[in-house]
């Protein structure tokens, strides 16, 4: 399903409903009860920092991608403790009940409708109570919701007080004027960051993951793939071209599949996660020159689907 359908899937259902501002406690659902006669629900929001979604319901089964704290999920199918899921940019996988908080179509409205903030700090930090004892980890991208006293709450109903500019309201970061030039400085920050396949966060990421943070720190969503990145908006055919921003995509030269995605920067040097985040450079003369097949370079001026419609 594509991230444009399941958006206005979302805004057709829920969109018109109003509600409390949080849900009740009896709305607050339990882990899923897989029985025949037992509750069914549509909706799981992530309510870790960081959640692995796995190909197959199995923690031995391949990590395909991940989904930050706030995430709303679309649940499709539940196996064993598991729930198979569908994230906002069409991505699927199996997540582990006990890091979803499972919502019905009235709550995930609530949620929807609530005033919420975003995770912009650059790093990984312990949040913490009123009283200074730790709540979790937070990252960038995480997303909670925001009481009037400006209380946090993760979405299990945990409270955390805020940590002075560790957040930005949902509204203000998905709306925020796109600047390609930040997108080398955002990932610069996790330099030497170890590499994790399917990883999107700082504790570890791989290529795309990299990319998609560095878009999504800017409000903005691109899928989740380096194949399906290259789709995104329009292709620079020369190399001399390049801005700060831009995004590479190298591959196989014989049979032109991608398998690689790096941000350019400046100087015929990019930013990517291979091994660790860091820094190489597309100059043969240079010390930092990796041998890579160039399959297409994409500068997509922010035309990605905004955040905010999604979340």
């Amino acid at each position: 399903m594509s991230s444009t359908h399941w958006y206005k899937s979302i805004i057709l259902t829920l969109a018109a409903t109003a509600a409390a501002f949080i849900p009740t406690a009896a709305q607050q659902q339990s882990p899923l009860n897989n029985t025949a006669d037992g509750p069914s629900y549509s909706w799981g929001l992530v309510r870790l920092s960081v959640a692995s979604m796995r190909a197959q319901p199995s923690h031995s089964s391949e990590q395909v991608s991940q989904a930050l704290m706030g995430t709303p999920v679309k649940i499709t199918r539940q196996d064993g403790g598991w729930s198979h899921v569908t994230t906002p940019d069409g991505y699927s996988g199996h997540i582990i009940d006990h890091s979803l908080q499972f919502l019905s179509d009235s709550a995930m409205a609530r949620w929807c409708e609530s005033p919420r903030v975003a995770v912009t700090a650059t790093h990984e930090f312990m949040a913490t109570d009123s009283a200074g004892h730790p709540v979790t980890d937070l990252v960038n991208g995480c997303i909670l919701q925001i009481l009037p006293d400006g209380t946090l709450l993760t979405p299990d109903r945990r409270r955390i007080t805020p940590r002075e500019k560790a957040y930005t309201m949902l509204g203000q970061w998905s709306s925020a004027p796109f600047r390609p030039q930040d997108l080398p400085r955002f990932a610069e920050r996790f330099t030497g960051v170890v590499y994790l396949w399917g990883g999107m966060s700082g504790k570890g990421m791989d290529c795309s993951g990299l990319v998609r943070m560095a878009y999504a720190a800017q409000g903005r969503i691109l899928p989740r793939d380096a194949w399906q990145q290259a789709t995104q908006g329009t292709e620079i055919t020369s190399t001399d071209s390049l801005r700060a921003g831009d995004l590479i995509f190298f591959g196989n030269p014989q049979t032109k599949r991608i398998t690689h995605v790096a941000i350019y920067d400046r100087d015929g040097e990019y930013i990517h996660a291979s091994q660790m985040v860091r820094r190489n450079s597309l100059r043969k003369d240079s010390p930092l020159y990796l041998p890579l097949h160039i399959i297409t370079m994409r500068r997509t001026e922010g035309k990605s689907f905004p955040v905010g419609r999604i979340l």
